[in-house]
């Protein structure tokens, strides 16, 4: 078994910064809600649409952490404001689900690096508790049910750590993560521990090999410090933040005309009219084409959404009525199907007593896991934990699991540089086409997909009409 005690690993995307010569991990930003309560105008729920229909100074498309802040900065500066959310709670890609007596955020999880952290400021505010896991603080267990020797944990670690300086040398613009590993390592995912990492540490943080560019992965900023959890749910923060807004939730916005003398913003039957508006969707709604512009998007911004990649990672909690497992704050597991059920989370760590595992799938796994139902999920879940555990492992008592790829709202995960990336992208995604301004995690180019990354691109579109 390989404890804290024995290894001093970094978190996924520190190592992922340190072990290619200063690579910068991709941070995920997902997100967290449940059952996040839903707001009005009178910050309580109301699912009915916008009955004021009628001009206020600005409406922002969406209600996830980018489009609250940009509301909060907003409405501070002595604007009206309105936040159209088109699912019936806020938080976007923050959501929490409590039905099960235990905060699981079914979206983003960690504050990527807590000093200096505008979220981890946010987080002190709302009273939102954290806690610091240690991603070292693992048992690793391979397929079969052996555990895994410190010595190979750290082997396999070093050898990660070294194909990812291979790939930023041997990487070309228009070659895929996946093609460099192909050249310079083929064998690579024969060596199921080796494949864990570039599962749990490269595709969970980022997006499908065969998608990810090989020259964009030093691309990106981060704040040092540890990764803190999320202990009792990131709707805290979104809730925090949408404090004495104008949130109307389920509300979809279908068409955002900005031909006049101002925006026409049309959602739920009605129209507002604004003289800005913010658009802080996620991008695989922009890609999907789901709102309208009129006039069209810029040619240079059409080409940024779709050259921007945008991952699929789902996460799971299985809940048990007592614990049968290591008491470790992670256990590794290394199956000849890498992408799923391959890295567990004990959440026991984050609320002693929860008896509950929570886990992940990344990419095609996660696209594929949300066609799957929960009893073909719990099957594949108990597979992998009695191969390490034994066959008297029970069955789940319950279990709760996320949609990303199929929700109408998302549509994804987060961004991350696709073959197809151009830095630039960002940039553009971030620029206002007239009275058009965009935030969200995909318009940071220095965090993109994370938390952080979407909270400052609110501040900034919010800036941006603050102060022209």
């Amino acid at each position: 078994m390989a404890t804290g005690d024995d290894l001093q690993h970094l978190s996924r995307r520190r190592l992922l910064q340190a072990g290619a010569g200063g690579i910068v991990a991709l941070t995920t930003a997902c997100s967290g809600d449940d059952d996040t309560a839903t707001q009005d105008s009178d910050g309580g729920g109301d699912d009915t649409g916008p009955t004021n229909a009628g001009q206020v100074d600005v409406v922002v498309v969406g209600a996830g952490i980018a489009g609250l802040s940009a509301a909060r900065e907003l409405v501070a500066s002595g604007r009206s404001v309105v936040v159209l959310e088109a699912s019936p709670r806020i938080g976007g890609r923050l959501r929490t689900d409590r039905t099960l007596g235990v905060a699981f955020d079914l979206g983003a999880s960690w504050i990527h690096g807590v000093e200096g952290n505008p979220i981890t400021a946010l987080a002190e505010q709302a009273a939102a508790p954290t806690v610091v896991l240690d991603f070292g603080d693992v048992t690793v267990f391979d397929e079969g049910g052996a555990r895994r020797s410190v010595e190979e944990f750290e082997a396999a670690e070093a050898a990660f750590e070294s194909l990812l300086e291979n790939v930023l040398d041997e990487g070309d613009d228009g070659v895929s993560v996946a093609e460099v590993i192909a050249e310079v390592e083929p064998e690579w995912f024969d060596d199921r521990h080796q494949a864990f990492f570039t599962s749990a540490y490269l595709t969970f943080d980022t997006g499908d090999l065969d998608q990810l560019s090989s020259t964009l992965l030093d691309e990106g900023e981060e704040f040092d410090g540890d990764e803190a959890v999320m202990a009792d749910g990131y709707d805290r923060i979104a809730a925090f933040v949408a404090e004495g807004l104008d949130i109307r939730t389920g509300v979809a916005v279908t068409t955002i005309d900005s031909a006049g003398d101002t925006v026409a913003v049309a959602a739920g039957g009605q129209t507002l009219t604004a003289d800005h508006v913010v658009v802080t969707v996620p991008l695989g709604v922009l890609k999907a084409g789901a709102i309208e512009f009129v006039p069209p998007l810029p040619g240079a911004h059409l080409e940024a959404i779709d050259g921007i990649g945008f991952s699929a990672v789902n996460k799971f909690l299985f809940v048990w009525d007592d614990t049968f497992w290591d008491d470790t704050d992670f256990i590794v597991y290394t199956p000849s199907r890498p992408d799923i059920f391959n890295w567990f989370a004990n959440v026991n760590s984050l609320v002693p007593g929860a008896n509950a595992l929570m886990t992940f799938a990344y990419a095609d796994e996660a696209r594929t896991s949300e066609s799957l139902t929960d009893d073909e999920l719990i099957e594949l879940a108990m597979t992998h934990l009695r191969d390490m555990y034994g066959d008297d492992v029970p069955e789940p008592t319950a279990m709760l699991r996320s949609a990303w790829a199929t929700d109408p709202f998302t549509r994804g995960a987060y961004s991350f540089t696709a073959v197809s990336t151009d830095m630039d992208h960002f940039d553009i995604l971030a620029s206002p086409v007239g009275r058009v301004h965009f935030a969200g995690e995909h318009t940071s180019r220095d965090y993109f997909s994370t938390v952080h990354g979407a909270h400052l691109s609110g501040l900034r579109a919010a800036a941006e009409i603050i102060d022209p």
